[in-house]
């Protein structure tokens, strides 16, 4: 339904690579990046609806992977501990995000805005514009099941490697999975006034 790739084929001498990275072989790293950009930045695209935001998190993903590439234990996971880690990033963007929007500018002294028109500026961060029909069905789904489906769909990992990457069993990430896009594939129609089988929707 939604071009999904194998993961586990997507990528082969992701395992040799890995292990050159790990001794240094210049160049090594970098083949890891062209090979894993362009879908993990399609991944966070779909996860916020804002590319600009997406690419920041697709350069600190890499970053924080190759500076923590001596955790990996398993040199064939590479992939879903790269999610992995891209989600933990955005996770943590969402927290300072939420942060902003609670703490409360009240109690500055009358007239300080003058000095720091910057605080009283509107915070245009959530707003995501030119969302396509795709991203407004992604937004009607709840944060759970957009992950799941955008990791399945997109990354191209199995319920196994889901289930790794989100800390659950197989089961519910199956489960998940296949809610998830039964979701998605309603919200993608009714965006068209369509029954079910009448769009084959994809990300």
């Amino acid at each position: 339904m939604l071009d999904a790739v194998d993961a586990s084929a997507a990528w082969p001498g992701d395992q040799q690579i890995v292990a050159a990275s790990r001794v240094g072989t210049v160049g090594a790293f970098a083949t890891l990046v062209d090979r894993h950009h362009a879908p993990l930045l399609r991944y966070l695209t779909r996860q916020t609806g804002d590319a600009e935001l997406a690419a920041d998190l697709a350069q600190e993903t890499f970053l924080a992977a190759f500076r923590s590439l001596g955790q990996l234990t398993d040199d064939g996971s590479f992939a879903a501990w790269l999610y992995g880690i891209a989600r933990n990033r955005l996770r943590m963007e969402w927290r300072r995000r939420r942060l902003r929007r609670v703490v409360s500018l009240d109690w500055l002294p009358s007239g300080v805005e003058a000095v720091i028109p910057a605080l009283r500026r509107p915070d245009v961060s959530r707003s995501c514009a030119d969302r396509d029909v795709i991203q407004r069905a992604l937004d009607t789904l709840s944060p759970p099941l957009r992950e799941a489906l955008l990791l399945h769909d997109l990354g191209g990992f199995g319920g196994e490697e889901v289930a790794r990457i989100l800390g659950i069993s197989p089961a519910a990430a199956r489960k998940r999975i296949v809610r998830a896009e039964a979701a998605f594939r309603r919200a993608h129609d009714a965006e068209h006034g369509m029954d079910g089988d009448e769009h084959d929707a994809g990300i």
